[in-house]
């Protein structure tokens, strides 16, 4: 079978074969395409080598080459092809792509975004599956650095390609999307601002317009910056600006054009905040991380200064297996011992669980090292914030006796993390219920204060609270409130954010009551949080839970799940409703609630006949994250009662009981393995709480997992 000589040539061209360059050569590519089909890569690469000797000038062998090299990681042979392959076609989109990819590979992120850019330039508008493919590996290492924005213009430029088909830049995109330490606001680029329709200037702004539509980035940012020399300060040409940095993945710029945008008085003030709130996310070292140091000390005997800091009322002994926490290869050394320092003695550990106020605060993590070959036995303490230096100093060396302390910095830490108030207490009893209501009381309790007091760099060194009149600061005082409003795990606690707004005196964002015409124009992510959804039909309430799903809005998810429960729908309507139950009692943090939802999900779906085996599978789950023995045996049953002749549900319920460290993969008990730590709970609380695992003393009841030593198998429901 000879090569069509009207097919499209493989060197990036876009010309048919016949009137392109290559035709005189093309000959052998009948051949080369059948060993890559029979997966016969290395003597595919030999052939071509082949080929480029006999003809130099081959660029579609060149193009098949690149690829090759990059399946099989040879990155070096990649730089080298994709330098020749630019020398002879230095225009060619798959040859600039080549050399992106081979800066991706050396860690040059810069330079491979510029030459991605250069090739999506050059493509026109047919672009090759090898450009969509390099675009997702550097969407994934954009995220790796933190620049969220252009992480995601080059993952949607994958996802969304006609023709293109990718699962795992997809789920990539998922897992972007439900980040719960991602900001609302990072989980989506602004739209560009529409110009004035009577601006004079308005033909050149559509022409620099539709030059990024086209992803001809360059070109239009060539553009933007003729605009803005003769409209400065223009809303419109600035966001273009910025959305120029995202493509060409400028973080400096995007926080540049953003904080412009800020100061843009043409705009609302909800919308300056908006921008500002968004670059303080995109640069966060700038304007709200909190700068922390690292304390350390050489000591004489770890033996002695470990006893001394047990005994200690300020410090508490975190279990033995935290220690690997804190190594980040396995040739490093983990401590030999690991401590919460708090803000006040700690409270007895054997007196009954105590009140939420009464629990100290943990200021740092303190380590202790023992002597090793390159160094000497040392104390360390971490996460320290350079305002609690001096105190930290003082407690220790008064436990530990006098020794002399440096410090080195310990880089910026979060500003959701350094707000986390953590308590110094270990849970060692207590039912999962009282812990939880303990936990939360304690938030409450501490996390306003931890937001209000800390000194941030947008606020000139500041706090929220000492600036709450200072009317000077107010949008800077309002941005950090509203980005304190777009982080799921504060806006999930009204009672908090209701804390934090009138100590910073920032009034609250008024109530969105929607209606259907305004879900078909779209609703902002961080919006979520105070829409009103009682007007809404059945198609757009399940189109703001899709949202909501989709970016993790679990608290504004779980009441719209609740509202399409409570709606009447037809029968053919009740797999939706069971898909609401499922995602209402995946979303709710409460346990009694959440065992209180599961059974009512799966009374409704007997009642009308529907499969609920997954509904089972996150009931058990709960049972494992709380403890419950009981729950848990009676669960195994009733999996077993429904669906003991299922093979597909008894490989789920084989791959939970793996996960949850029962049981190994070949069905064997996996001795030592403790249930999953319960949320909010300690290791010690989890480790002690009375669930069943393979290495109890005691055998569970009939029914249950099945005893034995450890060559025996855990019985799952349905096995012979």
């Amino acid at each position: 079978m000879s090569v069509d000589q009207y097919s499209i040539c493989p060197c990036g061209s876009g010309k048919k074969i016949k009137f392109c360059k290559c035709k005189d050569s093309v000959g052998e590519l009948e051949k080369v395409l059948t060993m890559f089909e029979g997966g016969q890569l290395v003597p595919a690469l030999d052939r071509l080598s082949n080929i480029l000797q006999e003809h130099p000038d081959a660029a579609w062998a060149l193009a098949l080459r690149g690829r090759l090299l990059m399946d099989l990681r040879e990155y070096d042979s990649l730089a080298e092809n994709a330098d020749r392959f630019i020398r002879l076609q230095p225009s060619n989109p798959l040859a600039l792509t080549q050399r992106a990819a081979a800066k991706i590979f050396s860690a040059d992120v810069s330079a491979a975004t510029e030459s991605l850019l250069e090739a999506l330039n050059e493509s026109g508008r047919n672009v090759d599956s090898f450009v969509m493919d390099v675009s997702s590996m550097l969407a994934m290492v954009l995220a790796q650095q933190g620049n969220v924005l252009s992480a995601r213009v080059y993952a949607m430029l994958s996802a969304y390609a006609q023709g293109y088909d990718n699962e795992q830049v997809r789920g990539f995109l998922a897992q972007l999307d439900s980040a719960p330490s991602l900001n609302h606001r990072q989980k989506a680029v602004p739209a560009m601002i529409e110009r004035p329709a009577d601006a004079d200037w308005g033909e050149r702004f559509d022409e620099a317009l539709s030059l990024l539509r086209s992803n001809k980035v360059l070109l239009a940012q060539t553009k933007f910056e003729s605009l803005r020399r003769t409209v400065v300060g223009e809303p419109a040409v600035l966001s273009g600006l910025f959305l120029c940095a995202v493509w060409r993945a400028d973080m400096q710029q995007q926080c540049e054009m953003l904080k412009q945008l800020s100061q843009c008085e043409s705009l609302s003030f909800d919308e300056r905040c908006r921008y500002r709130a968004l670059a303080a996310l995109t640069q966060p070292t700038d304007d709200i991380a909190i700068p922390a140091v690292e304390l350390f000390a050489e000591i004489e005997n770890a033996d002695e200064v470990e006893l001394a800091l047990i005994a200690s009322d300020r410090l508490i002994q975190l279990p033995p297996e935290t220690a690997r926490q804190f190594i980040t290869s396995e040739e490093e050394v983990p401590p030999r011992s690991v401590f919460r320092l708090a803000d006040r003695p700690k409270v007895g550990e054997d007196s009954e669980l105590p009140a939420a106020e009464d629990i100290p605060v943990s200021q740092a993590i303190v380590l202790v090292y023992g002597r090793q070959t390159d160094r000497a036995a040392c104390v360390e303490a971490i996460e320290v914030f350079e305002s609690d230096v001096e105190e930290i100093k003082n407690v220790l060396t008064g436990v530990i006796g006098d020794v002399t302390w440096d410090s080195k910095p310990f880089g910026s830490i979060p500003f959701l993390d350094a707000c986390e108030s953590r308590p110094a207490y270990q849970f060692r009893k207590g039912s999962m219920e009282d812990i939880q209501a303990i936990v939360l009381g304690f938030m409450n309790i501490h996390l306003p204060k931890s937001v209000l007091t800390q000194q941030l760099p947008i606020l000139g060194g500041r706090s929220l609270a000492d600036t709450a009149d200072d009317d000077s600061l107010l949008l800077e005082r309002t941005t950090v409130v509203r980005i304190v409003e777009s982080y799921e795990a504060l806006a999930s606690k009204p009672q908090v954010i209701a804390a934090i707004q009138d100590g910073a005196k920032v009034a609250p964002l008024p109530e969105i009551k929607l209606t259907n015409a305004d879900v078909e124009e779209g609703v902002h992510n961080e919006d979520l949080f105070r829409v009103d959804t009682s007007s809404l039909g059945i198609e757009e309430l399940w189109y703001i839970l899709s949202q909501c799903q989709s970016i993790g809005v679990r608290s504004t998810g779980a009441k719209v799940a609740k509202q399409l429960i409570a709606t009447d729908m037809s029968e053919d309507q009740n797999v939706l409703k069971l898909q609401c139950y499922m995602y209402w009692l995946s979303a709710v943090s409460d346990t009694a609630q959440a065992g209180s939802i599961a059974e009512e999900a799966i009374a409704f779906a007997k009642e009308k006949k529907l499969p609920f085996a997954s509904l089972l599978m996150m009931k058990l789950e709960l049972h494992l994250s709380t403890g419950d023995e009981a729950g848990f045996k009676s669960t195994i049953g009733e999996i077993d009662a429904n669906y003991r002749n299922n093979p597909e549900v008894m490989a789920q319920l084989q791959q939970l009981l793996m996960r949850a460290g029962l049981i190994r993969p070949d069905g064997s008990l996996r001795q030592g393995s403790p249930a999953g730590p319960a949320p909010g709970a300690s290791p010690a609380a989890s480790s002690s709480s009375g669930l069943w695992t393979p290495d109890s003393p005691n055998p569970p009841a009939a029914g249950s997992p099945a005893s034995g030593d450890g060559g025996s198998k855990l019985w799952v429901p349905g096995m012979d």
